[in-house]
């Protein structure tokens, strides 16, 4: 049996974190949790942003990344819908990721100390959350081990298994996840360089 990709999190495949928190706790967010709507290509942070907050995806998608020695930008993860991504801060200020919205995207954002707070204080988001994360690391290890490949059609077919994800932006439009990404984009995902991508979709093509 060959493993589900991406894996879901039993059990957890609804939660929603701002609705736990508002309906099981009957917690009052306003002015605490807020909302921002970021144009396509817009960043959402840069390494040089002061951050305190955790994000979350509410409509659209993001891609995260940093840079190379050159100073190149490259691309490490793709998110969408209900994925969290931002500076846990446990890394003793070795964080250099931005993050930049792929189409219209709409982000709810936590503030730091708070998003940690409830996850200390409540077992079923601190279960939900590391449910969440071994996903995340599950995903990387899987992008990692095709990077060995040594046939590009292959990674190319896996990233669009991985990607054949359909995402609406902030105003509603859908759009395929894989189709919102560059060949150069793919190219960082798997570890090939935009020409190698394009050889190999044309390959496919043909």
């Amino acid at each position: 049996m060959i493993p589900e990709f991406p894996p879901k999190n039993i059990g957890f495949e609804n939660f929603c974190l701002f609705g736990y928190l508002t309906e099981q706790l009957g917690l009052d967010l306003k002015g605490l949790v807020t909302e921002s709507t970021f144009g396509k290509n817009d960043y959402v942070y840069r390494p040089a942003t002061s951050n305190n907050a955790i994000y979350e995806i509410v409509d659209g998608a993001v891609k995260l990344g940093s840079y190379s020695d050159c100073g190149e930008e490259y691309v490490y993860d793709v998110l969408h819908r209900c994925d969290f991504f931002g500076n846990l801060k446990y890394l003793n200020g070795q964080f250099f990721e931005f993050s930049k919205a792929l189409i219209g995207t709409r982000i709810r954002t936590y503030p730091l100390s708070f998003f940690k707070k409830v996850i200390v204080e409540h077992p079923p988001i601190a279960e939900w959350f590391i449910s969440y994360i071994v996903k995340r690391w599950c995903v990387s290890e899987k992008k990692l081990g095709k990077i060995k490949e040594n046939d590009t059609c292959k990674k190319i077919s896996f990233l669009r298994s991985y990607l054949d994800v359909r995402v609406k932006d902030a105003e509603g439009s859908e759009f395929l996840l894989y189709d919102l990404l560059t060949q150069k984009d793919l190219g960082d995902l798997i570890g090939a360089t935009r020409q190698t991508i394009a050889k190999g979709l044309k390959k496919e093509a043909v």
